[in-house]
């Protein structure tokens, strides 16, 4: 298995890290729950969970970005690592948003059947399966609610200690505004963004600013973990699809590729499955060092 620095292209990590919760929360995930990591997933979480000497996250204020393709194994990193967080730490409000019902509804049925796992069930206290009001409850109090951004979900929910943006490719500034407001008083306040290179016509400010930010190499505050083929790779070439996707081929056989790259536009195919941004880093303006 790789690490993380052999198969992203590109990692950065914010400044005066000294310590990460992960040996713990993964020691709950393997033990506690049967969840196990790829050596590339545990270089993530590695990064999601460093810490500053003062027991802040290290990325408290500029987040952790993650632009990964199709396909890749994010669901499953972000639900084990959720579910660790959320077992160890009891009363921990997440809050998970997709931008389209249909991407959060795929997510929940997911993350519905990690919570039915054999290990995992019995901290389960209740899955709440109504349309619009989804939520995994655990025994220990922590919470897990799902919904959609197109639906205002998430505005005014007070004491959110996790922000899970998926689809931050589709992310205003004003959605951003809204739900950044829910951390106000969390004392964890991670906020995980995580997407495809957007399309030219995505709302994509937010992602697309954090990644200018992220390339710029004048951050010291955030994460962001890009995986993806080389700019002009052949979108046939299976060396890139490896490059591509850390999870090829071990995980994701080569025909779930192939079903995307023949059901997909070539445009299509090159962002969700070969996860390559556009040269001009999707619309993102250039930094002055970059000028």
């Amino acid at each position: 298995m790789k690490r993380l620095s052999e198969v992203a292209r590109h990692v950065v990590k914010p400044s005066r890290i000294t310590s990460t919760d992960w040996p713990v929360v993964e020691a709950i995930c393997g033990d506690k729950l049967g969840i196990e990591f790829d050596e590339w997933q545990r270089g993530a979480g590695r990064l999601i969970l460093a810490k500053r000497e003062d027991g802040t996250l290290a990325s408290a204020v500029g987040g952790i970005g993650m632009s990964l393709p199709r396909q890749v194994g994010k669901t499953y990193l972000l639900a084990g690592l959720i579910f660790g967080l959320c077992v160890d730490s009891p009363g921990l409000l997440v809050i998970w948003s997709a931008h389209h019902s249909r991407t959060h509804g795929e997510t929940f049925l997911a993350m519905q059947a990690f919570a039915d796992r054999t290990k995992i069930a019995p901290f389960i206290d209740k899955v709440y399966t109504g349309s619009g009001d989804e939520e995994i409850r655990f025994l220990n109090g922590s919470r897990i609610l799902f919904g959609a951004r197109e639906r205002g979900f998430g505005r005014g929910i007070p004491g959110v200690d996790i922000l899970v943006m998926d689809e931050a490719q589709i992310l205003s500034d004003r959605a951003l505004e809204n739900m950044l407001a829910t951390l106000n008083t969390s004392k964890f306040g991670l906020q995980l963004y995580v997407g495809t290179p957007p399309k030219p016509d995505d709302d994509s400010e937010a992602f697309n600013r954090m990644r200018t930010e992220a390339l710029s190499g004048e951050s010291d505050d955030l994460v962001w973990i890009e995986c993806g083929a080389d700019d002009d790779a052949d979108l046939d070439d299976k060396k890139q699809y490896a490059k591509a996707n850390p999870s090829y081929p071990h995980r994701t056989p080569l025909t779930s590729i192939q079903r995307l790259r023949k059901k997909l536009t070539p445009e299509g195919f090159s962002r969700e499955a070969m996860g390559i941004w556009p040269q001009a880093g999707g619309g993102g303006l250039i930094s002055p060092s970059q000028w």
